[in-house]
């Protein structure tokens, strides 16, 4: 067997261990920038922040283009 065969079944014995040790909660993500707490709002401000986004190029598009007609 090749070094790297070896190397690469060590790496494929090694890994599986390593996954099962690590535990993860399922609990409020605390590194989040924003809160959960009033769903309201955050539903509220999310779908105002992702509307903005999705409407901004078409508004430019209006802009520039009655901006073009106006000129000429």
């Amino acid at each position: 067997m090749s070094l790297l065969a070896k190397q690469a079944a060590n790496t494929l014995r090694v890994v599986p261990r390593f996954t099962r040790a690590q535990h993860f909660d399922h609990a409020h993500p605390a590194h989040m920038p924003f809160g959960f707490g009033n769903k309201a709002a955050f539903r509220a401000k999310y779908l105002t922040f992702v509307g903005f986004g999705f409407a901004l190029p078409f508004v430019a598009a209006y802009w520039q283009l009655r901006k073009a007609s106006a000129a000429s």
